[in-house]
């Protein structure tokens, strides 16, 4: 029962991997208050040593004229898993990008097949060295991590760390990273089962 059990989590897990990698993961928007900026814009009009009234009284004249309120986006940037590593990678980041398709995904995946294949095999023997392999592997799988970090990230911004008198940041959440995030829990818990599976027929078999 649990054989079928986990096996069932597996394809559950890579069909919610699929949407995960291919839906918008995050947006992230900055924003800066129109009046804060015009006042910015102001200040760096001002020359060493000049007084600044003259030049805040028209802008604060200009600003009441114009009934100017509110903010304008000057930044904004939504983007799936995918075309994050695909943008990393066509801006010079080779590197990273691919780090974090082997060691987010690949891996993962490696490791959820090598357990997989370590219950339908019949050759005791062939399972164990599988089994030593998903666990070589182990270490080297980061997945979840990566969700962290994002979510991190999430909850970083949203808090206006890297917010400052002008600019205001912020981030949204999309479909993409619950799918992601559902593919993991369902991968570790197939994994975990597919493992417990092996260790009982493993006993069974001293």
């Amino acid at each position: 029962m649990i054989k079928y059990f986990s096996i069932g989590l597996f394809v559950l897990s890579i069909i919610l991997l699929v949407p995960g990698l291919t839906k918008p993961l995050m947006t992230i928007e900055a924003t800066v208050d129109k009046k804060e900026m015009i006042d910015l814009g102001a200040d760096l009009l001002i020359k060493p040593g000049q007084r600044s009234g003259f030049i805040q009284d028209m802008v604060e004249s200009l600003v009441k004229s114009l009934d100017i309120e509110g903010d304008v986006t000057v930044f904004q940037s939504t983007r799936s898993l995918l075309a994050t590593m695909k943008e990393l990678v066509n801006n010079g980041h080779l590197i990273v990008g691919v780090m974090i398709g082997v060691f987010g995904l690949v891996i993962p995946l490696v490791k959820l097949c090598l357990v997989l294949m370590s219950l339908l095999v019949k050759s005791p023997l062939l399972s164990a060295r599988l089994i030593r392999l998903n666990g070589l592997l182990s270490k080297w799988s980061m997945s979840d991590v990566f969700v962290m970090a994002i979510l991190v990230a999430f909850l970083a911004i949203n808090a206006n760390e890297y917010a400052d008198e002008v600019l205001e940041m912020s981030a949204t959440l999309h479909e993409g990273f619950y799918y992601f995030a559902a593919y993991c829990v369902l991968a570790i818990a197939a994994g975990q089962l597919m493992e417990r599976q092996i260790t009982q027929q493993e006993q069974k078999g001293t």
